[in-house]
């Protein structure tokens, strides 16, 4: 399961994703982050069977928990073009072979390049 994390200015100068980790023993791995002085936000991913415990957990210590955004392809809107993959940095976005543009919701990190360089804005962030 992913889910995205928001920390307010209190909560960036915490440990919080370590102390989820000690207590809740699931391995988090961070897919993405962008923290400084004043807020954060960690696009993270949790083993499934550890999803309610740490998101439990997070919440508990005042941590803004989004979960199941995923990246969608609009196909009405889509023209095939492939800005998208060019940008994206993680290879989830390929073309297959019928030249049609396709996402890989296991290796997206839903860091929304592809949605910032569609033309068409035919890709966006669902929940």
């Amino acid at each position: 399961m992913k889910a995205r994390l928001r920390f307010d200015k209190e909560r960036t100068s915490e440990p919080i994703i370590a102390s989820v980790i000690i207590r809740t023993k699931a391995p988090i791995n961070i897919l993405r982050a962008e923290v400084d002085e004043s807020t954060g936000e960690v696009l993270v991913e949790v083993p499934d069977d550890k999803a309610d415990s740490v998101i439990s957990a997070f919440k508990q210590m005042g941590v803004d928990v989004h979960v199941g955004r995923f990246i969608e392809i609009l196909r009405e809107k889509c023209i095939d073009c492939g800005h998208c993959i060019t940008v994206c940095p993680v290879d989830a976005i390929s073309a297959q072979s019928d030249l049609t543009v396709e996402i890989d919701q296991d290796k997206c990190v839903n860091c929304g390049a592809c949605v910032d360089a569609c033309p068409t804005r035919a890709i966006e962030l669902s929940e």
